[in-house]
């Protein structure tokens, strides 16, 4: 029989391991998981997401919304998520019209904490987001405007600019052409607003690396016989000067896919069609690109990866990468991170990374035809004190924009 005494030392070790284990037990489980969720902000039947159409049968280009470069980025961010102990979500925000975008950002911002936004809108709407969102924790990255002013006049820190600018993309081109000799140029010039602004980023290209234009003509699409003169390769490329190459600005496609081998010489033609500086192509084969191009079809149902998709899937890449690399979710320290001239990888080759003056994503550019990238750019050569790929787009000392004083 067990005495009283050997009893209560027996209860008193029970309780006492049970004790010891409960502890053991608070001590292994789990943090509960943090989350970083990204927003992705867009308009429901943007025009600049729609196909481009000779007729109702004849599609010229096809043109999708970007999203699924940003899932892809999401998706591969969940083999770390167990490892970081954080879990990465992507949350679609569209709306009817631009004037709801910031309104839809802010109560996403205060009602759910997103601090985060891929945006996908025109130029203009980034007047009323940049007002609604500065000196706030939020940031902002643009993946599908490359308007110039965006980075030179309206400069605001809340903002990074993934798609490179339409400086970035021209700087690019000319770059290649004064590589290969071909220093006087065409200009053909189309009517409407993004035509005038590739030209005059052109311009400031040809200027800035010493090439030439000879001639420039403003065309006018369309058949009617009595604008010949105006809608006519033929007529529009003879000139009595020489040339080297035909630069055609045309974001409507129409009259460009008109313009190769109906020139006046025989002569290579850039800009809007056969040769098109632009931030990603399928055909890229290179620093991983392959493997990126294939996840990418897959998620989308066969559609090949371009220059928008690339834009957002690099803004939650890093967004991801900063939350690896700081072993964070404290947005703060992700923020520093991110602008802190620090590099990621864009399976370029070279490290891409934001400028602190305006807060541009420096990355190469290709300079592709519809299927093979031709060249990536800056060109050997081309010479930076700091870095080569700050030879394309806007250097420190050429911008109004002073985000980093």
């Amino acid at each position: 029989m067990i005495s009283v005494t050997v009893l209560a030392r027996i209860v008193v070790a029970s309780v006492c391991a049970a004790c010891l284990a409960g502890a053991a037990d608070a001590q292994e489980a789990p943090a509960p998981q943090s989350q970083v969720t990204v927003g992705y902000l867009s308009i429901e039947g943007d025009p600049r997401h729609q196909p481009i159409r000779a007729s109702e049968r004849l599609i010229l280009r096809p043109r999708e919304h970007p999203f699924v470069g940003a899932q892809v980025a999401i998706e591969e961010a969940q083999a770390l998520s167990r490892v970081l102990r954080i879990d990465f979500a992507l949350e679609r925000i569209a709306v009817k019209s631009a004037d709801m975008l910031a309104s839809a950002l802010m109560q996403a911002h205060e009602t759910r904490g997103i601090r985060f936004f891929v945006v996908d809108a025109p130029a203009e709407a980034f007047r009323a987001l940049a007002g609604a969102v500065q000196g706030r924790d939020v940031l902002l990255f643009n993946a599908t405007a490359p308007d110039d002013w965006l980075r030179r006049e309206l400069c605001v820190r809340e903002i990074v600019h993934t798609l490179p600018s339409l400086a970035m993309t021209m700087d690019g081109l000319v770059q290649h052409l004064v590589s290969r000799k071909w220093r006087d140029i065409l200009v053909l010039e189309g009517p409407a607003a993004a035509d005038a602004a590739m030209v005059r980023a052109f311009e400031g290209s040809v200027k800035k690396f010493g090439a030439r234009i000879v001639g420039k003509r403003e065309f006018k699409p369309g058949t009617d016989p009595r604008e010949r003169e105006k809608n006519n390769p033929l007529l529009l490329t003879a000139l009595n000067r020489d040339y080297d190459v035909i630069f055609v600005a045309d974001d409507a496609f129409d009259f460009a896919r008109q313009v190769p081998y109906r020139t006046i010489r025989a002569r290579p033609v850039v800009g809007a069609i056969d040769l098109e500086p632009v931030a990603w192509h399928w055909t890229w084969e290179r620093h991983g690109g392959p493997q990126l191009n294939s996840r990418f079809q897959r998620a989308a149902g066969g559609r090949r990866m371009e220059s928008l998709d690339w834009a957002a899937w690099i803004a939650v890449k890093m967004v991801v990468q900063a939350a690896l690399r700081t072993g964070s979710a404290d947005f703060k320290a992700q923020r520093a991170f991110i602008l802190g001239g620090n590099g990621f990888d864009g399976y370029k080759g070279l490290a891409v990374s934001v400028r602190p003056w305006d807060q541009q994503l420096r990355q190469a550019v290709f300079l592709a035809t519809p299927n093979a990238v031709v060249a990536s750019v800056p060109v050997e050569g081309f010479l930076h004190r700091v870095s080569t790929l700050d030879t394309l787009g806007d250097d420190e000392q050429e911008t109004p924009c002073k985000l980093h004083r």
